[in-house]
């Protein structure tokens, strides 16, 4: 027999009694704890699942939890659950998998909050240090929810290091990938500081080691970083001639050199969306099953970051980057349009705040006139696939782990509705974020 909870309307306002401790026994009322004797199933239905696979959202769902993990799926009525679960009414509600945001810098477990509450399950690190690479898996943060951060080696660095190791030759950069392949690094990350030169050494050492790598560059070695195999380049707005017509490289490189002028203006200014050298990037992107990071969000900050800390533009710097964005609009379709797996990334806090980053990405994807319902898959299962975590994430599939989120308006009808968080469910266990900014766990008896 199974109990039945709230409807979606009085789930919410239960939520708001349950975050001010009313009705609860003694001691759960309290931050982070958690005082259960047995783990419970909970059925979710009447909901609108989204399930990031790419398929239309279905209306009147039920989603069977048990165990940390997703137990079946299915319209409402067909889903047979075992004596004794919780029945929870999402009407109006939308259920989603939670968010992977493919490229940010945590530092802190304020950092995490920030993440977990814009509805980010998941992140990579993409500026590992050494410290948090020693420290993988072994932080502490008490009772509180945090996201899942995957770890990759320490960020190749050439010159001076602000969280990487700083490498000397490409000699020593190969032997750091080999290092960090035997120590079991998810992937390898290499910085814009790195020399060109070094890239296919790099890419060869990785390709030995079968490690992946992630590629940041900021100016040259864009589409080289490709050719040699990087599994992920980033971000659209490089900075590479090599993009360029031929004919506009030699004044780009000019401009650059001389600066001071942020370069991803005069490069969107020359680049050609449609264009033949587009279609090589285009081409090595599909060759290698490589994806791409755009960082929209961060190439269209109204600050120029080459280095450490970031100087904000001049009015008329603002001015001239806002002319020439519909170029960096049309280069995300034309990847898109042929078929390049697109990443969500939001470089916070280099230039984004964390979490807010992230959801001011989507919006730029779906400005940029790719459908949000494309979108909300590029945030979760292309996340996943390039963490090698498909197998336990990013779609809401029966056997992965129950990490999704509840919204409470639709984020395929506008992709700002992907704010509106109700409840974030993390292994089985949902919560929710409070006035005072703390979490709480949500009980559904």
């Amino acid at each position: 027999m199974r109990r039945t909870g709230t409807s979606v309307r009085r789930g919410l306002l239960a939520v708001s009694a349950i975050l001010a401790g009313a009705g609860l026994p003694d001691g759960l009322a309290g931050a982070g704890q958690d005082t259960f004797i047995t783990q419970q199933s909970e059925l979710f239905t009447n909901v609108t699942v989204i399930d990031g696979r790419g398929g239309p959202p279905r209306p009147a769902s039920s989603v069977l939890v048990w165990g940390g993990q997703i137990r079946d799926i299915g319209a409402r009525g067909s889903v047979a659950a075992p004596d004794g679960t919780v029945v929870v009414d999402l009407s109006g509600a939308y259920l989603i998998p939670g968010f992977i945001d493919a490229h940010a810098s945590p530092q802190t477990t304020q950092d995490l909050r920030a993440l977990l509450a814009a509805g980010i399950t998941g992140v990579r690190d993409g500026a590992t240090s050494l410290a948090a690479f020693e420290e993988r898996g072994r932080g502490s943060f008490g009772e509180d929810p945090v996201p899942a951060v995957y770890v990759g080696g320490p960020v190749l660095e050439a010159g001076s290091a602000s969280h990487g190791v700083v490498l000397e030759s490409e000699a020593a950069a190969v032997a750091e990938v080999a290092r960090q392949a035997s120590d079991e690094a998810g992937f390898v990350s290499v910085a814009s500081s790195v020399p060109a030169s070094w890239l296919i050494g790099i890419a060869r050492a990785a390709r030995r080691a079968e490690v992946p790598v992630w590629a940041d560059r900021r100016g040259s070695g864009w589409l080289l970083a490709l050719r040699a195999g990087s599994a992920v380049a980033s971000p659209l707005v490089s900075g590479d001639s090599e993009l360029l017509p031929e004919s506009e490289r030699g004044s780009f490189e000019a401009l650059a050199e001389a600066g001071p002028v942020p370069v991803r203006i005069p490069w969107l200014e020359r680049v050609e969306p449609d264009g033949p050298d587009v279609d090589r990037a285009v081409t090595a992107l599909l060759s290698n099953d490589s994806a791409l990071l755009p960082l929209l969000a961060s190439a269209s900050a109204p600050v120029d970051c080459p280095a450490v800390p970031c100087t904000p533009l001049s009015n008329d710097e603002w001015t001239a980057l806002q002319a020439v964005w519909p170029k960096a609009e049309a280069l995300v379709r034309t990847f898109h349009a042929q078929g390049v797996r697109l990443l969500v990334g939001s470089d916070a806090p280099r230039t984004t705040p964390m979490g807010e980053g992230f959801h001011r990405e989507l919006q730029l994807l779906v400005e940029a006139g790719i459908p949000p319902l494309e979108v909300l898959g590029m945030a979760t299962r292309n996340g996943a696939i390039e963490l090698g975590q498909l197998h336990e994430r990013g779609t809401i599939e029966i056997g992965k782990r129950a990490d999704f989120l509840v919204l409470e308006a639709n984020p395929v009808a506008d992709i700002r509705n992907a704010r509106r968080i109700s409840l974030v469910v993390i292994d089985g266990r949902a919560w929710a974020l409070g006035p005072d900014d703390a979490w709480r766990r949500v009980r559904f008896n």
